[in-house]
């Protein structure tokens, strides 16, 4: 399992392409007939961070399905985990992950919502 602790001293080389802006929405994990819901806390064009205190295994890859408001639709995409993060100061933890497959309704879907959360700020 990888863990990046990014309290210490703010060293942690960042990989991110595009910026990610804070949100509020819920994540449903497709496990065969289990399905398991989790809390994200940002997102990006690229990928979104799942605040969780159990660690995902990083490389793992995830059906995920994303609730996010004004779309039709749960939209559905096949995500990898990129690593497991720890913040001490802020008590969080949890895991990023990198989108990898999404079909066009869904990439526009994310798209037009980063948009509309970035014109109300």
């Amino acid at each position: 399992m990888t863990q990046v602790d990014r309290s210490a001293d703010g060293s942690t080389t960042e990989k991110r392409t595009a910026p990610r802006i804070g949100v509020e929405l819920w994540a449903e994990e497709c496990c065969g007939a289990d399905v398991y819901f989790h809390r994200v806390t940002n997102i990006s064009r690229d990928g979104f961070f799942i605040e969780k205190k159990l660690p995902f295994q990083a490389g793992q890859t995830a059906h995920i399905r994303l609730d996010i408001p004004g779309a039709p639709s749960k939209l559905s995409t096949r995500s990898r985990v990129v690593a497991n993060y720890r913040d001490r100061h802020a008590n969080l933890r949890g895991a990023g992950f990198q989108f990898l497959d999404m079909d066009a309704q869904t990439r526009e879907g994310i798209a037009a919502y980063i948009d509309r959360m970035d014109a109300e700020e």
